[in-house]
């Protein structure tokens, strides 16, 4: 495997517009999401192709302080949210938020799954990130029958497992679900959460890749890698495809596989 510690975050993950392309799995994915949006606008609005960023979810998604300054466009009304959207582009915004009603707690509520797409294809963005799962702020999970909710023709799937997790105990303060996650790795709750048992729910049609179609890119990224580094190489060692090693406070970043 190599390393690509110089590439920007969507270019390790594989993202190019025009896409459609959705975060799951363990606590990090809504910063992701935002990460990403203030590196295309950072880099002029865009990477090489124009349109907007739009960040949206299919369940729930809070908006962190980082965020609040994106426009928004709320309605449960497509007319209405396109026409908000033309707006903000004829502003000279590059991303934007989007959702179908405003919950507590800052929380942006779920579109359609058809939507994302629709938008792409559409013109309305050239870039579509979905928050499509929660984790209840834990940094491990595994999926519920209802999840996750991915988005229609999705061209990437990312999968987040915060690094501090690996080493604790596989128990409800760590982990979102822990009683799916031991089925799928053949564990028992108490176990240490090691990079093998990760790996293996990670990589489970009944974890991480759960739903995932194979015309869909997936891949693994591990969060704060830069707290546990050497946990955090050795997960990405017992995975198969592309893992990128992120960590929004350091700067952190190689891309595996």
């Amino acid at each position: 495997m190599g390393t690509a510690s110089d590439l920007p975050l969507h270019a390790a993950l594989g993202i190019a517009r025009p896409a459609v392309f959705a975060t799951v799995g363990g606590g990090g994915k809504t910063t992701v999401l935002f990460a990403l949006a203030a590196e295309w606008e950072a880099a002029g609005g865009h990477d090489g192709v124009g349109g907007l960023t739009v960040l949206t979810t299919t369940t729930k998604m809070t908006i962190p302080a980082e965020g609040r300054q994106l426009p928004l466009a709320i309605g449960r009304d497509a007319a209405f949210r396109a026409g908000a959207l033309d707006d903000i582009r004829l502003r000279g915004r590059a991303s934007a938020v989007v959702g179908s009603g405003r919950g507590d707690r800052e929380r942006v509520l779920g579109v359609d799954p058809a939507w994302p797409r629709s938008a792409v294809d559409a013109g309305l963005a050239s870039l579509v990130g979905v928050e499509a799962d929660g984790s209840r702020g834990r940094p491990f999970k595994a999926p519920g029958v209802h999840e996750p909710v991915l988005p229609d023709g999705v061209d990437v799937v990312v999968a987040v497992i915060g690094a501090g997790v690996l080493g604790r105990p596989l128990d409800e303060r760590a982990v979102h679900r822990p009683e799916i996650v031991a089925q799928i790795a053949g564990a028992a709750i108490g176990d240490e959460i090691t990079p093998e048992l990760a790996a293996k729910v990670l990589m489970s049609p009944e974890g991480g890749r759960k739903e995932v179609l194979e015309s869909a890119e997936f891949v693994v990224l591990v969060s704060n890698a830069g707290r546990n580094p050497e946990a955090s190489r050795a997960l990405a060692s017992e995975i198969e495809g592309r893992v990128v090693l992120w960590d929004a406070a350091s700067g952190l970043l190689d891309a595996l596989g």
